[in-house]
């Protein structure tokens, strides 16, 4: 609201102003006809009144600029839109006084050849200096304005007291001009102060930063708009007697819009030169800022962007926009083979149209281009062949400056016949794509990851400059590449650790959750996988179904491997368990042989199951065990401790007949205090530092120390001497399961 009062106060000073100026111009007029005398103070008051129209004015137009100009611009205005609105402005004002004084006659002034004081030859006369100095002085003042950011733009130390240097000499040798009539003789403080004011102007002329940030086309624009307006000042001044109409309205005004316009015409004269010095080197500026932006730009995906196919559509775009008109651009990726042939990244491959070259080693696809198809991509490659075979054998960049004549294409080996040949296809080919070509491999360390072409329609097209421009972007693309793979090598790695884990909750919950409570009887039982995952495995089996459990079964087997395949065959195992058991509750010989017969059909060659099952009865005091392949069981009693060999063969190596052949079973006495320990091979396998493995032996001799603890405590006492045994250096290497059965 403030600026607003503001804006109509100064509005209101300067109407009120010039329309006492007005007055009085017209009353000088009529008394200077009527020859009365008119006392020197009434031009002390005109000049005073001018001057506050003046300052009201120029106060508008700078704050009417400022409120128009963008809020980050530091012109408030671009400067070829300032140039053609002064051009547009200046031509009407003049054509605006032109008309004037074909309308009404006898609009000039008269000279009294005594003193040079100025007349006007009519009332027409007052109007026009009037209608000049509002119009055209507005536009000096606006001018005025535009000047100083000019000027201001990327200013240095002294620009601003250079500037305001200039301005202050140009108003003092105006007030000397307080109370003159129109056309007196200058005096030595005003001529004085002039010279200085035209001094500084030089100093002043010659600010011209904002030249060198524009484009070719508004460099061009300019020059013909500066030009335009020199002239239209010019004719202002000149042939529409504008500097006369200034001096007429006020010798304060008058001497200050001629050193305004004395400042202006300089400074759009050493414009105009130095717009026409900078025109020939603008494209190569333009070209070199484009780098510049295109550096920053590419260099920002080594930081942000994890998309692959969008580095590559990049990779293109920022080479064929640096390298300048008629390029041509594209990207093949590389894609090795295994030793079977078959493509590292199948996936990958598989999204990737428009193979360009092919062989046992790898193969190259096009993943992007620009300004070229992918037939014209088929077609050269096929002749240039040998680009693709040297950057698998030697990677490096590969220049060629003319398609048609270069020996590597053609197999001419005759310079004259190249020559000839280069003037005779310039007709024939027409508008070939490919006349000169650069291909820089993108490397990660020794890794090749693909290659970039840049080509352009004309020979020796690619320059130094835009080779190295060019290896730029490679370097930074093959970095940006480099870490998108490394992410997302990182997230699937994550992914599948995440299902690692969910898939090691669920074989978790396979496993018993808490031993069978049989009365006279202590069992206990762990698992331990080497990875999240693991193929060892154990269960209990109630086999009585009446209740108090007269009968139950023990099984504890380990898959061959580990990880995932291991887990899927061990779930697979315990269902088998599960429905046998109950089928077979006396034979555990006839239970594993049914086992087999299941599971040979259904697992891989390669992969077997070793388990051993015992069946025991709390009526008889019996276990009855058999072995398929498994580790042999520890049986400490009382008065002694052993282990207990069986004979026989995994599950999964043999379909039936030798495996039912090889598969024993034996039965056992198990009297009160008896202990029998089921374990995997990771326990008796587990490495010290000197690689020494635990072994069966010290297995019983940590069993027979502790039997007369609980199944539970047996356990503990085997894990923590595993451990132990271990210590720094040593190493569990295999999934580890205990299961402890003790007659209480």
């Amino acid at each position: 609201m403030q600026q607003t009062r503001i804006t109509y106060f100064l509005f209101a000073l300067a109407l009120v102003c010039e329309a006492l100026l007005l007055f009085f111009d017209v009353g000088l007029f009529y008394a200077q006809r009527a020859r009365f005398l008119v006392s020197p103070a009434l031009f002390f008051i005109k000049d005073l009144l001018a001057v506050a129209a003046l300052v009201a004015l120029y106060l508008l137009i700078r704050r009417r600029l400022q409120r128009a100009a963008l809020p980050d611009s530091q012109l408030w205005i671009e400067p070829v839109d300032a140039f053609w609105r002064g051009f547009v402005f200046f031509g009407s004002v003049i054509a605006g006084l032109g008309l004037f004084s074909l309308l009404f006659a006898k609009t000039e002034f008269d000279i009294n050849p005594s003193n040079g004081i100025w007349t006007a030859q009519s009332i027409y006369t007052i109007f026009k200096t009037h209608l000049a100095t509002v119009f055209g002085g507005s536009l000096m003042l606006a001018a005025l304005v535009v000047l100083e950011r000019l000027v201001f733009f990327r200013r240095v130390r002294n620009t601003q007291s250079n500037f305001l240097a200039t301005i202050g000499f140009i108003g003092i040798s105006a007030a000397t001009m307080i109370g003159g009539q129109p056309g007196e003789t200058m005096s030595v403080p005003t001529i004085l102060f002039f010279a200085l004011a035209g001094v500084m102007m030089i100093i002043n002329a010659f600010r011209l930063s904002w030249v060198l940030p524009m484009s070719r086309n508004d460099k061009v624009r300019s020059l013909f708009l500066v030009l335009g307006l020199f002239i239209e000042i010019g004719v202002l001044l000149g042939a529409q007697n504008g500097e006369q109409h200034f001096i007429a309205y006020s010798s304060v005004v008058g001497t200050f819009f001629a050193g305004v316009s004395a400042f202006l015409l300089l400074y759009l004269l050493t414009t105009f030169f130095s717009i026409l010095s900078y025109l020939p080197t603008s494209e190569a500026l333009e070209k070199k800022s484009s780098e510049i932006r295109n550096l920053y730009a590419m260099s920002r995906f080594v930081a942000d962007m994890f998309d692959e196919e969008k580095i590559y559509e990049s990779l293109v775009g920022y080479a064929c926009e640096s390298v300048g008109s008629s390029t041509v651009a594209w990207f093949d990726v590389y894609q090795p083979r295994t030793n079977n042939g078959k493509a590292v990244d199948s996936n990958a491959a598989a999204r990737m149209p428009n193979v360009q070259w092919n062989d046992k080693r790898g193969y190259f696809k096009t993943v992007a281009q620009q300004n070229i198809s992918e037939d014209a991509i088929h077609l050269f490659s096929e002749k240039a062949a040998f680009i693709w075979q040297e950057m698998l054998a030697h990677p490096q960049i590969i220049r060629i400056d003319d398609v048609e004549t270069d020996t590597r294409l053609t197999k001419s080996s005759s310079p004259v016949k190249a020559f000839i040949k280069r003037l005779g296809t310039k007709v024939g080919r027409g508008n070939s794509l490919v006349s000169s070509l650069v291909a820089v491999p993108l490397m990660a360390r020794t890794q090749l990851l693909g290659i970039l072409l840049v080509a352009k329609d004309v020979e020796y097209g690619i320059v130094k400059d835009d080779l190295e421009l060019i290896t730029t972007f490679a370097e930074q693309a093959a970095i940006a590449i480099q870490n998108s793979r490394l992410i997302r090598e990182v997230i699937d790695k994550e992914r599948l650790q995440q299902e690692l884990l969910v898939a090691q909750k669920i074989q978790l919950r396979l496993l018993p959750q808490s031993p069978l409570i049989v009365k006279g009887y202590d069992m206990d039982g762990v698992s331990y996988p080497a990875y999240e995952v693991g193929g060892d495995f154990y269960d209990f089996c109630d086999l009585s179904g009446d209740g108090r459990i007269s009968k139950f079964g023990v099984m504890v087997a380990d898959v061959s491997g580990k990880g995932t395949s291991a887990a899927f065959y061990m779930a697979e195992l315990k269902g088998v368990l599960q429905s046998l058991c109950r089928i077979y509750p006396d034979a555990p010989k006839e239970l594993l042989i049914k086992a087999n017969e299941t599971l040979a059909r259904s697992m891989e060659r390669s992969s077997f199951i070793s388990a051993i099952y015992a069946v025991i009865d709390t009526d008889k005091s019996t276990l009855t065990v058999s072995n398929a392949g498994h580790c042999p069981m520890v049986f400490v009693s009382r008065s002694e401790q052993k282990i207990i060999r069986l004979k026989g063969l995994a599950l999964g190596l043999d379909k039936g007949p030798r495996f039912n052949r090889v598969v024993s079973e034996e039965t056992l006495p198990f009297e009160s205090g008896d202990t029998v320990v089921f374990y995997t091979d990771g326990v008796i396998e587990a490495v010290n530092a000197q690689d020494e493995q635990f072994g069966i032996e010290r297995l019983i001799e940590t069993v027979a120390s502790v039997k007369h603890q609980s199944a539970s405590d047996i356990k503990t006492a085997i894990f923590n001497a595993v451990n132990a045994f271990t210590g720094n250096g040593g190493a569990v290497r295999d999934d580890l399961t205990i299961v402890v059965l003790k007659r209480c």
